[in-house]
């Protein structure tokens, strides 16, 4: 699983192109001129009220990432970012999909979006990502809000009857988790302050995946 990242100042650090409001003003404005973009609000199925548009961008990862995207939610009377999910493809071999790997998702904590925002991870998950891209592995780093956002979806996966595992990347190991039982025994496992654990990922999945499947994982 991802090193689990409880510092303040490590959080603000990896989040600092949406924390600091100048910041995200700058980010906004960069992506409302964007031209490579698409409103996806009703692939996501998630309701939005007058002002928010949930987008996909393409392309401006730069060519270090030509087939990674960004999911943001932008609200046009605050002119702000309120949601980002930068989305990147991990190559594995002898299977005929890639598995996308949500990278530093972060929301904003101003209660004026608390409304719009309810859901909306959950949503974006499992009806736009998992839904194109077949399998979802976890990020590198979390924070403690996303070690739970995690560990829900893992649960919620399990009542869907899609397939969840956990896979140790140095040992190419892929453990699958095949109820709650076994998932909740492994909580004290699958998360640490340790930088190992960034090797220790959760793996959702919409096929039963081949237990010597081996993946890399962009850094």
């Amino acid at each position: 699983m991802p090193t689990l990242v409880l510092n303040p100042t490590k959080i603000r650090e990896l989040f600092a192109d949406l924390v600091i409001r100048e910041a995200n003003s700058r980010l906004y404005n960069e992506i409302e001129q964007w031209a490579d973009k698409v409103d996806i609000s009703a692939e996501s199925k998630h309701s939005l009220p007058p002002g928010y548009h949930l987008l996909r961008v393409d392309g401006r990862l730069g060519k270090l990432r030509p087939d990674g995207f960004e999911i943001v939610l932008v609200n046009e009377l605050t002119k702000t970012v309120v949601y980002y999910n930068k989305v990147l493809f991990s190559g594995q071999l002898d299977m005929n999909c890639r598995p996308a790997t949500q990278v530093l998702v972060w929301r904003t904590t101003d209660s004026r979006h608390a409304a719009v925002l309810y859901g909306l991870a959950q949503d974006v998950f499992f009806n736009y990502i998992l839904d194109r891209y077949d399998i979802i592995l976890s990020d590198n780093y979390q924070t403690s809000e996303g070690q739970y956002f995690w560990m829900r979806q893992m649960s919620n996966a399990l009542t869907l009857n899609y397939h969840v595992y956990y896979y140790r990347l140095m040992e190419s190991k892929l453990d699958p988790i095949p109820d709650q039982d076994s998932l909740d025994g492994l909580t004290d496992q699958i998360w640490s302050e340790d930088d190992g654990q960034t090797y220790h990922l959760a793996v959702i999945s919409k096929i039963k995946l081949p237990a010597e499947l081996k993946v890399e994982v962009q850094e």
